[in-house]
């Protein structure tokens, strides 16, 4: 499992699959989702279909988010997107095309992880908006799809190639409203206003290895960047700061934050850290590190103080209410 998203502690949407079981087992990749009602999983539903072709193109590292309604989406990074209401999915449908990007040698090719990284945000059922980490953004309001932004070319002037093609690890996007996102990407963070977007500066550098981040914004004024071992905080328009480390020797790729008093961080490794609105606690494992698939990490969403849902890539997953629990079968 790639992503969880969780509406209440009744209700939480888990997607995984596609080209990761097609390489483990050969014979399925399609992109499923699963949910929680509370007390036990249900079986999968198909949010992405096999190809027809035994070589693809699967779909690739699938993200998810859903608001209320519910309305849940779920985008692939080969690519492609679906919405529903977390057990039943449209057919999906190609975002629109990007800028050209140059070829990454490092990348098995279309319809495999390579390193191919994607995240998505739906604030309201109204607004969407989509990352990867080529630096390409899609932005969907209002049933139409803006323009797409490339942050590898130059803006206006002739300035920027902020983003690296392809960085590595995961990205991260949040939105608090429609008119307030912010992205990041390797190094680089992106800021939406409600009409454009555009990069601000970081308090930190590339870092080493495959270390991806992930941001979580509970309101507009303030937001949460982990990367590495370390958390990066911006309040109000006063910029990021310094990064502080809060998981000693972890390499942290999720974040949730469903208040401005309450955040949990995951680690690739199942471990997890918690800030009561003025400090971090030490990292707790909560989960066992993931053995059939290793590299995919560990993903975190918190509806309140009081509930969230910690999922690795081989469907492990454990509960927080007030404590973390133990470990439990996952789906």
């Amino acid at each position: 499992m790639t992503s969880v998203a969780c509406l209440s502690d009744t209700f939480c949407i888990a997607a995984g699959g596609g080209a990761n079981q097609a390489d483990l087992t050969g014979t399925d990749g399609a992109g499923l989702t699963e949910s929680w009602d509370g007390t036990a999983w249900s079986d999968p539903s198909t949010a992405f279909p096999a190809p027809d072709q035994p070589s693809g193109p699967w779909p690739v590292l699938p993200a998810i988010t859903c608001t209320e309604g519910p309305f849940c989406v779920v985008v692939e990074a080969g690519g492609a997107v679906t919405n529903g209401d977390g057990t039943d999915w449209i057919a999906p449908v190609a975002l629109p095309p990007a800028p050209s990007v140059a070829p990454n040698p490092s990348d098995p090719g279309p319809g495999h992880p390579g390193v191919r990284e994607v995240s998505v945000a739906c604030p309201s059922a109204r607004f969407c908006a989509i990352v990867d980490n080529t630096g390409s953004i899609w932005t969907w309001s209002d049933g139409t799809w803006l323009p797409t932004r490339s942050f590898t070319t130059p803006g206006p002037g002739g300035t920027g190639d902020p983003v690296a093609l392809y960085a590595p690890g995961r990205v991260g996007l949040a939105c608090s409203t429609p008119s307030a996102c912010t992205a990041v990407i390797g190094s680089t963070a992106l800021d939406w206003n409600g009409s454009a977007w555009s990069e601000e500066p970081v308090a930190w550098g590339p870092q080493p290895g495959p270390a991806g981040a992930a941001v979580a914004c509970p309101a507009s004024s303030l937001c949460a960047i982990v990367t590495g071992s370390g958390v990066s905080v911006r309040v109000g328009t006063a910029g990021w700061s310094p990064p502080t480390s809060i998981d000693p020797g972890g390499v942290l790729d999720s974040i949730s934050c469903p208040t401005t008093t309450f955040c949990m961080a995951a680690d690739t490794v199942g471990a997890v850290v918690s800030w009561d609105g003025s400090t971090w606690s030490a990292p707790a494992t909560v989960l066992p590190a993931a053995t059939e698939y290793p590299g995919i990490g560990t993903t975190v969403s918190c509806t309140s103080g009081q509930f969230c849902m910690v999922v690795n890539g081989d469907g492990d997953y454990a509960t927080f209410a007030g404590s973390p629990t133990e470990p439990a079968a996952g789906p």
